[in-house]
């Protein structure tokens, strides 16, 4: 039961991904329709990474409260129908409406998702959710390789059409194959400890350079020289590689801690330095390892500051402020690229990694102090 579970929650995530992610490699496309900016283009991220981050907290609550698993099923059906809506959009604040109603069905899924799946393997919650966060490489990767072809065979909007059928699929899988709830607390309570602030505001920058990156990569590729076809390929590879990155990352926790924290913060500043300096497509390749091998790293640690009876609310608190961070990088590598060129706009993405590196060392200090005088 625990692996069907695993399996069908760590699949919920992928397509939950591969929605959201779909818009990158599409943005020439859409940039071309709508006659927007580099800017303009960023906002259909933040358009849906706020309400999905304002839904973070509640989630883990609710998730708490009154089933994990049923709100993972509404979850995966509500932000299968909403991103369908995408049929319908004909002007650009009808598709940032779309996105935005997206938004709020796919942040009911990762706080109970997390809390759950801390609950079950709570031994080794380390290398089970390095197996669900290869939701945002296999999800990103997947992206454009359906959406895509979909949109040079048929029309852009169709290949959300055909996500949504997909992801549909996992949400009755969800809900049927899996009986009960698997696991809900005793107690209950919502509570946000202070230990988390600082873990959090290292979140906060870590996805704002994240979804910078992942916005604007095609588009850096192309300004740099590389096909449309090519660059698009290279964004897959990179998510297919942090696939294995994932696992690492999980692995990695188990077997260091939180330590595993600096590691992966340092080699993504010097790996993303090396890819706005060079745009080499060889780097693509270890940065996939350690891209996506955060999201496992620190969500195993958060799960460490929280109890039983406020995992859900811990969890969706940490990542609710990292998704404002979301929020804000796409539209803020946005405005840097249409003022300072894609080059000059991407140096900022390894400095915001050193900067969360340091935040998490001076918590680290804080704590060992905390430590000596009790």
């Amino acid at each position: 039961m625990r692996k069907k579970l695993l399996a069908l929650v760590s699949l919920g995530w992928v397509f939950n991904y591969a929605h959201r992610m779909a818009i990158p490699p599409l943005i020439p496309m859409i940039k071309a329709e709508f006659g927007i900016n580099n800017a303009e283009a960023g906002l259909l991220m933040t358009a849906l990474l706020l309400p999905y981050a304002l839904t973070q907290v509640p989630a883990g609550y609710i998730g708490d409260r009154f089933g994990r698993k049923r709100l993972l099923v509404l979850s995966i059906i509500g932000y299968s129908l909403s991103s369908a809506l995408i049929i319908f959009a004909r002007h650009y604040w009808e598709l940032l409406a779309v996105r935005a109603l997206y938004g709020i069905f796919s942040g009911l899924y990762y706080a109970p998702a997390t809390a759950l799946i801390s609950d079950v393997y709570r031994e080794r919650k380390g290398s089970a959710l390095g197996v669900f966060m290869v939701g945002p490489p296999v999800g990103s990767g997947l992206a454009p390789l359906i959406a895509v072809p979909v949109a040079v065979n048929l029309e852009w909007r169709y290949a959300f059409l055909v996500l949504s059928a997909m992801s549909l699929v996992i949400g009755v899988a969800l809900a049927f194959a899996v009986r009960g709830e698997v696991s809900r607390p005793s107690g209950v309570r919502f509570s946000i400890p202070k230990n988390v602030f600082l873990l959090s505001a290292a979140n906060f920058i870590v996805l704002a350079a994240f979804f910078g990156l992942l916005t604007f990569l095609v588009s850096f590729l192309v300004s740099s020289g590389v096909s449309f076809e090519m660059a698009s390929l290279l964004f897959s590879l990179l998510s297919v590689i942090g696939i294995a990155g994932s696992l690492f990352g999980g692995r990695l926790y188990d077997r260091i801690g939180r330590e595993s924290i600096a590691v992966v913060f340092g080699l993504n500043a010097l790996l993303t330095l090396l890819l706005a300096l060079t745009a080499s497509p060889c780097v693509i390749i270890p940065l996939g390892l350690t891209f996506y091998s955060v999201g496992a790293v620190v969500t195993a640690y958060t799960s460490e500051k929280a109890t039983g009876e406020n995992l859900g609310s811990v969890m969706g608190f940490v990542n609710m402020v990292g998704f404002f961070g979301a929020t804000v990088g796409p539209y803020l590598t946005g405005l840097l690229i249409d003022g300072f060129g894609y080059g000059r706009a991407f140096l900022s993405i390894p400095a915001m990694y050193l900067l969360a590196w340091g935040i998490i060392r001076v918590e680290e200090k804080l704590e060992r102090k905390e430590i000596s005088r009790t």
